[in-house]
């Protein structure tokens, strides 16, 4: 049974198969290098792959009565970050960096990226968003400035990153919570993935991060010195820039999620910054 374009279930004498293509052989060796990593060192959190001769096809047992997290649930968020830290410590068994497989990351040089993007459809943003298109505009602006002051060199903890942390990227398994997808996985600095998951969760809890915070010791130790980051509105440029890609009735569909989100995220935005520069 056919799921996505390049998704199926598959029904085997023994079990039930997930199975995905890739169009580029290199994201599927590097997904594939990945788990063998993982699996060689038995790392818990990842769906073991099975064999196969296809190159461009990626093999697991369908996971039965699964389901994806809920960053509004606080176990769920707590559980995710201590994946994303089991995960970024595998540095101390993997050597990451040495590999050609897996690209490094450069946050700012993607945020910058981001917003070229975001600045070149001006006339098409402007009709819907009005003063928020310059209010978002100039929060990234303002942030990616901080940005290049404050850019470390040659940091010295890079590790792999999960590369996309949304939601259903945290499945809930009857064998415990697994983390799916590595498609986009990069070596980088863990504080980086973790304001990415920030960003996400967030709006979950009404941006209230210090709460997020003490939620987890792990997100202290390892975000504050990067907090400002947080001040870059990743999730309103990303989804904005997703929209023009959306025919018309699935863009005026779209608009009763968006519209509602960008007018939470901004009035939350100024307080957001006060608290990232405030706490210490």
């Amino acid at each position: 049974m056919q799921i996505k374009n390049n998704i199926w279930k598959r029904e085997t004498p023994n079990e039930t198969l997930f199975i995905k293509k890739y169009e580029n052989e290199l994201v599927a060796e590097k997904v594939r290098f990945i788990h063998e990593q993982l699996e060689a060192i038995r790392f818990p959190y990842v769906i073991p792959l099975k064999k196969t001769n296809e190159p461009n096809l990626l093999v697991q047992s369908w996971q039965h009565r699964s389901y994806s997290s809920d960053f509004s649930d606080a176990r769920n968020r707590k559980q995710a970050v201590n994946i994303l830290k089991a995960l970024h410590e595998t540095n101390n068994f993997i050597d990451w960096q040495s590999n050609v497989i897996i690209p490094r990351q450069n946050l700012f040089n993607k945020w910058s990226a981001r917003l070229e993007r975001f600045l070149s459809h001006e006339k098409e943003l402007v009709p819907y968003l009005q003063q928020s298109y310059y209010d978002i505009t100039h929060y990234a602006e303002r942030t990616l400035r901080k940005m290049r002051k404050k850019t470390e060199k040659n940091p010295s903890n890079l590790t792999l990153l999960h590369g996309d942390v949304v939601h259903h990227n945290f499945l809930i398994t009857r064998d415990g919570m697994k983390i799916i997808d590595f498609d986009l996985s990069v070596v980088g600095d863990p504080a980086d993935e973790l304001i990415l998951w920030l960003h996400r969760a967030l709006p979950t809890v009404n941006y209230d991060l210090q709460k997020l915070l003490n939620e987890n010791q792990y997100l202290k130790d390892t975000c504050l010195r990067k907090l400002h980051y947080l001040q870059y509105p990743n999730e309103l440029l990303r989804e904005w820039l997703y929209i023009l890609q959306l025919g018309d009735i699935e863009k005026e569909a779209f608009l009763d999620y968006i519209m509602p989100f960008t007018e939470n995220a901004l009035r939350h935005w100024p307080l957001l910054i006060a608290k990232s520069e405030r706490i210490r």
